[in-house]
């Protein structure tokens, strides 16, 4: 009977070990640990952190992990970094020469064919649902962001070649922007 009870308490110990438990943070790829309960809960599962700094863009962001597709990070002819994972996810970082957020806001009541109505507005960033009339189209979702990173600022979008995202897809990309980490200023 001694013996059962023996195993039975490794058991539970080497189940506790190995995750039976769960944990209040996880260590990055850099070997930096993240408060998990800090980050949004899109962003709490199958998350790694990426440093973009390699990509012109002085920061870190939380992507999805490498079980929801193969990560791509790339930067274009026009400078533009871009961040994606498959098909379910793909962000743009480019350094903003002009405007600001009221401007862009302004342009998406201009719009001659999509209707765009905001879901979702913050100091420094817009969700916004795309419709066309009488469309039998399902609505797409996009999000604008203007973040500022060591001084220089930085307009952050949604990308898809043929149309936007469904809301809870735009919304963990809206997340992992507005959980971006500044790296240290090289000294």
């Amino acid at each position: 009977m001694k013996l059962y009870s023996f195993m039975a308490l490794v058991l539970a110990l080497s189940l506790f070990s190995c995750g039976g438990a769960s944990s209040d943070s996880e260590a990055s790829e850099d070997g930096e640990d993240m408060a998990q309960s800090d980050l949004p809960r899109t962003l709490q599962n199958a998350t790694k952190w990426v440093d973009l700094n390699d990509y012109y863009v002085n920061a870190s962001i939380a992507i999805p992990d490498e079980t929801q597709g193969e990560s791509e990070i790339m930067v274009n002819d026009f400078g533009e970094t871009h961040v994606s994972i498959g098909e379910i996810y793909h962000v743009v970082f480019a350094e903003m020469i002009e405007g600001d957020l009221n401007s862009y806001i302004s342009t998406l009541s201009e719009d001659l064919v999509y209707t765009n109505e905001i879901v979702d507005q913050g100091e420094d960033y817009v969700l916004y649902k795309s419709t066309i009339a009488d469309s039998p189209m399902d609505p797409e979702f996009h999000f604008y962001a203007i973040k500022t990173i060591d001084g220089i600022a930085f307009e952050i979008h949604d990308y898809n070649e043929e149309g936007g995202y469904a809301e809870s897809i735009t919304r963990r990309m809206l997340d992992s922007v507005n959980n971006l980490k500044s790296n240290n200023s090289p000294s």
